[in-house]
């Protein structure tokens, strides 16, 4: 990767207000590493970005034996991998243990690793407020003219209606930062969250459309929690583009090639055997 790449994150703040950081997960040994490597991505063509994109596993003994071993099969022509999370099942503990343990397992990977938070993780644990604590930052960058956000967007059960709503607002306003400080320099932008958008997110993608509208640019929302291989344009926005990855027991990560064709700017393989 060329020295000239951007890598911010902040804790819903606009872009600029604090220096540069990866996300983390707090109390736990950060398992997002920095995209400094020259040689991250080195066999891809200079036009397209390749990265891969996995979610809801491991949630179960067998699946803790495939996580590892799926991280370990990873190309090497990928930019970085990123776990839209749900990193256990609604019933197990939500502790630093638990956490502690996937943590190790993404980081075996070759690749930079970047997690976001899952209801699974948070807002369906017995005590939310805890397991929220465990967690911080959104992350932004920008590679070779493609915007990259994490967003903090899970779903379930609202606990605090005035919470949930000010992280909708936190969320449009990172979006929205981004946006402008970097949308006329990219050709396309990819917004990572977790939730299979329901009404009870729209305070995020109403706005978000009207971003959408303003840019003009092909967009990817990418997020997990559904389980189910899901690719439509359910949006008002018609460039935003959805997809629904694989839950990590059923395919391996996808792996998603953004390009600069306008027709087809992103691809997806979600590698299964029998294709």
């Amino acid at each position: 990767m060329s020295a000239s790449r951007r890598l911010r994150a902040s804790s819903n703040v606009p872009l600029g207000t604090q220096p540069p950081m990866s996300f983390a997960i707090r109390q736990i040994p950060t398992v997002v590493f920095l995209l400094a490597c020259c040689q991250c991505g080195h066999g891809a063509e200079e036009d397209v970005v390749v990265f891969y994109a996995m979610g809801d596993v491991p949630y179960s003994a067998e699946e803790d034996r495939l996580l590892p071993q799926q991280i370990a099969e990873l190309p090497d022509d990928g930019l970085f991998v990123v776990h839209v999370w749900d990193i256990k099942n609604g019933s197990s503990p939500c502790d630093a243990a638990t956490y502690q343990k996937v943590a190790g397992m993404l980081g075996q990977s070759r690749l930079p690793t970047f997690v976001i938070p899952g209801d699974n993780e948070w807002n369906d644990c017995a005590d939310p407020d805890t397991a929220r604590d465990l967690w911080e930052e959104n992350f932004s960058f920008v590679h070779r003219g493609v915007l990259f956000i994490g967003i903090n967007l899970v779903g379930s059960k609202i606990h605090d209606a005035e919470e949930w709503q000010q992280r909708l607002a936190q969320n449009v306003a990172w979006t929205r930062s981004n946006f402008s400080q970097f949308g006329s320099r990219v050709h396309a932008v990819v917004i990572f969250g977790h939730a299979n958008p329901t009404p009870s997110h729209d305070a995020y993608i109403n706005p978000l459309c009207e971003l959408a509208g303003e840019l003009g640019k092909p967009i990817l929302y990418l997020h997990g929690d559904g389980h189910r291989w899901v690719q439509d344009r359910p949006f008002a926005a018609e460039n935003i583009l959805r997809v629904q990855v694989d839950q990590g027991g059923i395919a391996p990560p996808v792996k998603v090639t953004v390009t600069r064709n306008p027709d087809e700017t992103f691809r997806f393989d979600r590698r299964l055997s029998s294709e």
